[in-house]
């Protein structure tokens, strides 16, 4: 089988260099540590804004944009935002109101002093049905007014087959009158069309499925989803009486005009499939208005400074989701396309999701530099969920919750380039909505009380190189599916683990970013003791280790390097009983950096092989579903700066 080849081909016209942020240029150096941080397309450190530590912060409602709480509700469209940061671990102090799982910081697209214009094409290579791309732009429009923005296109063939639409577009206005002072006004959407459906296989038995040629479309053409993704707001920062305001309000949304689902029940080591259904579902819609109201105050002393922070945060959320067919195809196979006629379906009635919340805290924040800090938060919450089933046989469920959020946490210099931390952090987060494998689909629990107890050191082995190391215990209810595929609360989950980074600078020109994640999950309850269930739960790893070195000849200043990473994924369970192993598998890529001037423009050649020995591995999701990795892929990015 042929690798695919990515060319992408970037014409920029910019005032500042902009080469780093663009191909991800000497990550390392970036971030203070290498729990997560994402710059452009290219990420870096051991979480992501998918996953830390075990959990998904996007789906437990642990977002924020410019540092205010935002309840997002599906991916936000690329032209407005730069990349984010996960702020967990030593990377959450000082940060107000952190979260038991982690947080994510959207850091948003915004107009400069200067005015840049970019262009930028992809083409791909056997597997592209057409090109991609973007324009982008960043205009000042005055001294203290600009704006930026941009739309984008893909025609993809995916890795697993079938084609997708994809249309990003999005714009940011700024104004800045005076020091101190934005008010920052954006939209974007995100569009999909003709994305066309990946199954998901559920073995029978206890052996992964055999495995499927890579890249073969199993997808049945009318299956074929069709959405759209909001994203909105406004942030408003400023001086205020002798304090400083922070207030944004945030849209975001996902209106489903087409969804479905193929599920393949009970495959065997053959490649054959028991059951196959696809659930198909039209005009689904998810929306929430969120935001957040602060007053910070600052002290500067002599030896300490102090911070107060006064917030009000809350959101307003409405989801009408079910109604939907189950489409009964029956006996099939993963090894060639089945094709089948689309079955006539009706759309039935919506059920309507009502989430109403709101909170109000305070946080203070002493800092000593090179003695010690303490952060300490306390916020009060409201929350009230109501569910409306159209089937009026049903009851009609309203969950109402006050609970008194806390955290607390501290770091102490204890010797030079050496400080230890610790935390304790109470929270309430989302629940993972229903699977379309469960006889309850769509459905979303209340939001869950949890909590985490952490501790770690931070040791600075050079100024530029440093050495984090930690260790945690998270508690969360346990919500997952019962052996009648009714997705329910079955006991709780407990994940501890360990966390190390080395993240920096090793000798001039060669830099580092890696770390470890060891985790221990368990379940504890009656499902449990019983043996309804198994102990582990479904689908998470238990190591998790990744490493990317970055070598830049002349010391770092030369136009040459060269970088490499490695991700080792330890196994995973693949049934609830535990029965079910997925193996672990080790991906490397490779790739290099050629800097040149020419043309008027400093240009940037960055060829790159992903999964250099074409790794073959399962991905196992929260309800035990399959899907095989990506295989190699070859790309080829060309980048210019005027």
């Amino acid at each position: 089988m042929r690798p695919s080849v990515l060319l992408s081909l970037g014409l920029a016209v910019l005032s500042t260099p902009a080469l780093a942020q663009r191909a991800g240029e000497n990550a390392a150096t970036q971030s203070s540590d290498a729990f997560g941080r994402s710059v452009g397309s290219e990420k870096t450190g051991l979480y992501n804004n998918e996953d830390v530590r075990g959990f998904n912060p996007v789906d437990a409602g642990n977002v924020r944009l410019e540092g205010l709480y935002f309840d997002q509700v599906e991916r936000i469209s690329s032209r407005i935002v730069d990349g984010n940061t996960i702020r967990v671990g030593a990377a959450a102090l000082r940060y107000p109101f952190p979260a038991p799982t982690g947080l994510v910081d959207y850091n948003l697209t915004q107009p400069g002093k200067d005015a840049s214009y970019s262009f930028n094409l992809e083409y791909s290579s056997p597997n592209s049905i057409g090109p991609g791309g973007s324009i982008e732009f960043k205009q000042p429009l005055s001294d203290t007014f600009g704006i930026s923005g941009g739309v984008g296109f893909r025609n993809a063939t995916r890795y697993e087959g079938g084609h997708s639409l994809y249309r990003p577009i999005g714009m940011t206005m700024a104004w800045r009158p005076q020091q101190g002072t934005e008010v920052l006004l954006f939209g974007g959407l995100f569009i999909y069309r003709s994305d066309e459906l990946r199954p998901f296989y559920y073995p029978v038995g206890t052996e992964p499925p055999p495995k499927a040629e890579r890249g073969l479309d199993l997808s049945q053409p009318w299956a074929s989803r069709s959405q759209d993704l909001w994203t909105s707001g406004a942030i408003v920062k400023t001086p205020l009486l002798g304090v400083k305001l922070e207030a944004g309000l945030f849209y975001s949304a996902k209106d489903q005009h087409s969804v479905y689902a193929d599920l393949m029940r009970g495959v065997g080591t053959d490649g054959s499939v028991a059951n196959r259904r696809i659930i198909a579902e039209r005009d689904n819609y998810d929306g929430s208005w969120s935001g957040e109201v602060r007053l910070v105050k600052e002290l500067v002393g002599a030896s300490i400074n102090h911070r107060l922070i006064a917030s009000v945060r809350g959101r307003s959320r409405n989801r009408d989701f079910g109604g939907g067919s189950v489409l009964t195809l029956g006996p099939s196979t993963i090894l060639r396309p089945d094709l089948r006629a689309e079955p006539v379906w009706t759309q039935g009635a919506k059920n309507r999701d009502e989430v109403r919340q709101i909170t109000g805290g305070m946080a203070w924040s002493m800092v000593s530099p090179q003695h010690f800090s303490l952060d300490v938060g306390i916020s009060k919450s409201r929350y009230r969920k109501a569910l409306d089933f159209a089937d009026p046989a049903l009851a009609d469920p309203v969950t109402r919750d006050n609970p008194l959020l806390l955290n607390v946490a501290g770091s102490v210099h204890v010797a030079r380039g050496l400080s230890l931390y610790a935390g304790y952090t109470r929270g309430q987060e989302e629940a993972l909505v229903a699977p379309d494998i469960a006889t309850n689909r769509s459905e979303a629990p209340p939001a869950l009380r949890t909590s985490q107890v952490e501790a770690g050191a931070r040791w600075a082995v050079t100024p530029k190189l440093t050495f984090i190391a930690g260790a945690f215990s998270i508690k969360k209810p346990y919500y997952n599916l019962d052996p009648a595929l009714r997705y329910r609360q079955l006991g709780e989950l407990t994940n501890r683990g360990v966390e190390v980074s080395l993240t920096g600078q090793l000798a001039p020109g060669l830099t580092i970013v890696g770390g470890s994640l060891f985790l221990d999950p368990t379940i504890s309850g009656e499902a449990v003791e019983t043996r309804l269930i198994g102990p582990r739960p479904v689908g998470q790893i238990r190591r998790r280790s990744v490493a990317t070195i970055d070598w830049r000849m002349d010391e770092g200043h030369g136009p040459l390097s060269l970088d490499a990473s490695v991700e080792s994924l330890s196994s995973r369970v693949g049934n609830a009983a535990n029965t079910l192993i997925a193996p672990p598998r080790t991906t490397f890529n490779l790739g290099a950096r050629y800097r040149f001037i020419t043309a008027g423009g400093t240009w940037l050649l960055r060829p790159m092989v992903l999964n250099l020995f074409n790794e073959y591995g399962w991905n196992v999701n929260g309800s035990g579903g399959f899907t095989y990795s990506n295989r190699r892929q070859i790309t080829l990015q060309l980048v210019a700066d005027f």
